[in-house]
């Protein structure tokens, strides 16, 4: 190859701001300002005043008073010139006047070198370094006004435009003494030489002519403290490795190496190679604290060694390294190809995928470069070149750009749009009546209407949404016609809104772009067609879709998305986006990346709700409530079973009281929405689990296979082609199929694990539905319980009872069988529930009997269930005396919350004095303890007294007698207080 990969070259982009030194990179081409001179001079005429009150001020230091004054008279003293641009500085940030352009302190220099030639412009520059305008009054004026001129130390405010001034100025008079001949310079150099009286003007001096390197050395060696303009001016001095050492042994502030611009550039050509740690770890600390670190990766590619270009490689696992390697790989393809192969063969995942992918990228778009170089590289290097196609195998080839639809190509905001304007007909009232018989679309638009041209809000949103789509399908004359009912406004409003362009329809500001969301970092987003990748741009476009959405508003063009690609990349994509906000960590509640949840709730899947739902119950236990409760919504947003028995298991188990009050208020609402009670909704949100007909799953491994089947507890096991029961599935063979048998692995896994989460919640449900007689209809019992692939493993273990005391139970083959083994069937009148002991005073015995011969465990105690019944007295009584001033551990108390008891409220110093259980009826039974439970500090007071147990209206706390409650709901809460006492 003809290009020298070992040469630095200085970017051309950079060049436009690099502080050239002389004999390194050259600067941009050099032309004085022609009216430089004219323009200082008509400042100094227009500000004459306020130059003359800060000379006259006793505070005013005299020695730059008189200097000043003779530059005035037309004597060429550079101190007195320095003076008078420090004044400039002061004076343009008072007045923030912008008269001469923004911050146009160069001006300065081009004034003097065309007036008193370089070294004197030099010389002033030097001398600015040393002058400061402080002191500040308004005395009655419109403008405040600085009181003196004094020298700079080092405590000096790094904001003050004397620096900003200084920093213009001084780097405008370096850029010409670099290009100077060199007669010129040496009279520049000898003339700064005698201006080196203290730390600031040897530092401007040094930075003026960084060829004086023991100037250089003085000045790194000796350093004092330095406020960020002044460090940066030592960042754009340093030439070598050596004072690169002696400043990190000293110095701190490296991230002002990015800290405007010229100073990374001007380091690198000044320190070469050596810089490349150091830029490294500042790229890391930038990242850290979401500060972009692209320019400093690059210059790592800048450097131009394998050491840099290895740093860079290393952190591909971080923002904007891909598109710092990319860049690199145009200007350096040699190295790109070598030492990405060998990230690819040793390095740690991801990196090695990472540059694999960038490998395969380069190779393709350089096969020159590979054939040229091929031959010279490491046989495992080579080989991994030559079976790129093959190695890079999971990563699928990107889809041509013109393949992809103009929104994930070109989208609307980053070209002239024409906006999107919304029009509002007030005062519009939903028709009621209609024609019979129309059909239900015209219906529906004629309800959406006055939603979708009312006020502008969440509601609008999803009415104008409905009518685009209703207006998809039906056409626009059939919404119009509709519109129209409702007035010639509505009918034009409603022919804009069909007119207008959903995709145009983006915020007034485009939200900030976090250094996080590289797109190189992300998964690829597959086509459902042709299972090509999406190229990164397209899925950066998908991202700002998601970052400009919320949960009453998606933007429109998702639907696009949705249309077009892979469902389960969308939602890898999503779950990769939430891990990298840095939204996920306990810690961390980054407001402003909350639109992830709603990305994870627009894109998300099953995978998805497993993943975050022990996210969300782990948030409240470091303050993250908030975050939590948007978690919820986002599940009910993904809105799949298994998201909704997620959630549903949120509202049930979660140790947090107020996230589960909101989870059940989501799944309360989701109920009053479907018309069904939260029982009846929580019969809906248990998942089949891609069970089939024979409520089981076969696995299939290729030369052999497995059959999921459930026990009593719904714990999933195993019968393999012999019928042997294995608890766990084995791991594929050698002689198992590559494809089949890891998927069925993988399935079963997620099976358990799902199943692992509503068990013990359909047991406890339906062991509820016993002890409160619950009844189902005959429909619903049949549907969704023995019908339910999953559900019907625990209905065939109970006995079941009809409302006119009919018994049965469910059979193998989900017939109804009684206890005579005779097939029994519901009408559709029948209500059924599960059989409480109580209801089987003749037969708990011979279905006793039944189960034990059919082998048939019961998944909680049923049939062999204690019973207990209250006395006499007892009935009579509002009070049950026979368990007072019984002492019981306080693990006990405790234990009544899983038996469905609850903790009473906390009453002085956090002390809890009883447990209730709530019975349908507005009634509840208390159980009064003593001395009560010490929230927080449970071992502090580990013995409690049972005071008294009593029955009370829950509305008033009035007695009731123990009469009131059915011999049912006696005998379990007698059960639950034997339980208690009985320790």
């Amino acid at each position: 190859m003809t290009q020298n990969e070992d040469l630095l070259v200085i970017p051309d982009d950079w060049r436009a701001t690099l502080h050239p030194r002389r004999g390194g990179t050259p600067g941009p081409p050099l032309a004085l300002v022609p009216d430089a001179v004219s323009t200082v001079r008509r400042w100094v005429e227009q500000t004459r005043d306020e130059i003359d009150y800060l000379l006259d001020h006793r505070s005013s230091r005299t020695e730059l008073v008189e200097s000043a004054r003779a530059y005035l008279r037309g004597e060429a003293n550079p101190q007195g010139a320095a003076v008078l641009a420090a004044v400039f500085a002061a004076e343009w940030r008072l007045r923030d006047d912008h008269e001469y352009g923004k911050e146009p302190f160069a001006v300065f220099a081009d004034a003097w070198i065309a007036e008193h030639g370089l070294v004197f412009a030099a010389v002033a520059a030097v001398e600015l370094s040393g002058v400061f305008v402080d002191g500040y009054s308004w005395e009655g004026r419109e403008h405040g006004r600085h009181l003196r001129i004094r020298r700079l130390d080092k405590q000096d405010s790094g904001h003050n435009r004397g620096l900003d001034c200084l920093d213009r100025v001084a780097g405008r008079v370096r850029a010409f003494l670099a290009a100077a001949d060199e007669p010129e310079y040496r009279r520049a150099v000898e003339a700064l030489g005698e201006r080196r009286h203290d730390g600031m003007r040897r530092l401007a001096a040094a930075y003026l002519a960084p060829t004086q390197t023991q100037w250089v050395d003085e000045l790194c060696a000796t350093l004092p403290d330095l406020q960020p303009h002044t460090w940066m001016m030592v960042l754009r001095t340093m030439g070598s490795a050596d004072h690169l050492a002696t400043l990190l042994d000293t110095q701190r502030g490296w991230h002002w190496l990015d800290g405007r611009p010229g100073v990374l550039s001007t380091a690198v050509d000044g320190v070469g190679p050596a810089l490349a740690p150091t830029l490294a770890t500042v790229a890391d600390e930038e990242t850290e604290i979401g500060r972009d670190p692209y320019e400093l990766l690059r210059a790592l590619g800048v450097l131009a060694t394998d050491e840099a270009f290895r740093l860079l490689v290393d952190r591909l696992d971080r923002p904007r390294a891909h598109r710092a390697v990319i860049e690199t790989a145009r200007h350096f393809p040699e190295r790109t190809l070598r030492l990405l192969g060998e990230a690819a063969v040793s390095g740690p995942a991801p990196i090695a995928s990472y540059a694999l992918r960038l490998l395969r990228d380069h190779v393709a778009a350089r096969p020159d470069v590979t054939a040229a170089v091929l031959p010279r590289l490491p046989a495992k290097v080579r080989e991994v070149v030559e079976s790129i196609d093959e190695r890079a195998a999971g990563w699928a080839p990107e889809a041509p750009v013109e393949s992809l639809p103009r929104l994930l190509v070109e989208p609307p905001w980053t070209r002239g749009h024409a906006g999107f304007k919304r029009v509002t007909v007030k005062g519009l009232q939903p028709l009621t009546g209609g024609v019979p018989g129309e059909p239900e679309e015209r219906a529906a638009a004629r309800a959406l209407v006055p939603l979708a041209l009312g006020k502008v809000g969440p509601q609008r949103f999803k009415a104008e949404a409905a009518l685009r789509r209703i207006a998809a399908a039906e056409g626009d004359e059939m919404v119009l016609e509709v519109a129209g009912e409702y007035g010639a406004k509505a009918a034009k409003a409603a022919g804009a809104l069909l007119a207008a362009d959903p995709l145009e329809d983006l915020p007034a500001e485009m939200p900030r772009r976090p250094v996080w969301r590289d797109p190189y970092l992300l998964p690829q987003v597959l086509l459902r067609e042709n299972g090509l990748a999406l190229p990164a741009d397209a899925v950066d476009h998908i991202v700002t879709m998601l970052a400009i959405s919320t949960p009453d508003k998606p933007y429109a063009g998702l639907d696009v998305v949705r249309e077009i690609c892979d469902p389960a990349s969308l939602a890898g994509l999503a779950w990769r986006l939430f891990e990298l906000s840095g939204l996920r960590e306990q810690d961390f509640d980054a407001k402003g990346n909350y639109w992830v949840l709603t990305a994870l709730g627009l894109f998300g899947d099953d995978e998805t709700a497993r993943r975050l739902a022990p996210v969300i119950q782990a948030w409240p236990g470091d303050g993250g409530h908030h975050k939590a409760v948007r978690g919820l919504d986002t599940l009910l947003a993904i809105g799949t079973e298994v998201a909704l028995m997620h959630l549903h298991g949120i509202a049930t188990r979660t140790r947090y009281k107020g996230l589960a009050r909101q989870a059940q208020e989501r799944l309360d609402s989701l109920a009053e929405d479907l018309g069904l009670s939260a029982e009846q909704l929580g019969d809906r949100l248990v998942p089949d689990f891609g069970l089939d007909e024979s409520g089981g799953l076969f696995l299939d491994y290729g030369p052999r296979g497995f059959t999921v089947g459930f026990d009593e507890q719904l714990r999933p096991y195993v019968t393999d082609d012999t019928g042997g029961r294995r608890a766990t599935l084995p791991k594929p063979g050698a002689r198992d199929d590559r494809e089949l048998a890891p998927a069925a692995h993988k399935r079963f896994a997620a099976l358990k694990k799902d199943v692992r989460t509503v068990a013990a919640q359909q047991l406890r449900r339906f062991e509820h539905a016993m002890v409160a007689q619950r009844r189902w209809t005959a429909g619903e019992f049949r549907g969704l319980i023995v019908e339910h692939p999953l559900v019907r493993h625990v209905a065939r273990r109970l006995v079941w009872i009809t409302d006119d005391g009919r018994t049965f139970r469910v059979a193998e083959d989900r017939t109804l069988a009684d206890l005579q083994d005779g097939e029994l069937t519901l009408a559709d009148p029948t209500r059924v529930g599960v059989a409480h002991p109580l209801h089987l005073p003749g037969s708990l015995e011979s279905w006793a009997g039944v189960f034990d011969d059919y082998e048939i465990s019961q998944p909680f105690p049923q049939l062999d269930r204690p019973t207990y019944a209250l006395t006499g007295r007892e009935r009579a009584s509002t009070e049950l005396e026979r368990f007072h001033d019984i002492t019981v551990p306080v693990g006990r108390l405790l234990g009544m919350e899983r038996r469905g008891w609850l903790r009473g409220d906390a009453e002085d110093e956090g002390v809890q004095v009883g447990v209730r259980r709530e019975l349908p009826g507005d009634r509840t039974v208390v159980i009064d303890i003593a001395p009560g439970i010490v929230v927080g500090d449970l071992d502090h007071r580990p013995e409690q007294r049972v005071v008294r147990v009593r029955l009370t209206r829950r509305a008033d706390s009035r007695p009731l007698p123990f009469s009131e409650p059915d011999a049912i709901t006696a005998s379990e809460i007698l059960a639950d207080i034997v339980w208690l006492t009985t320790a």
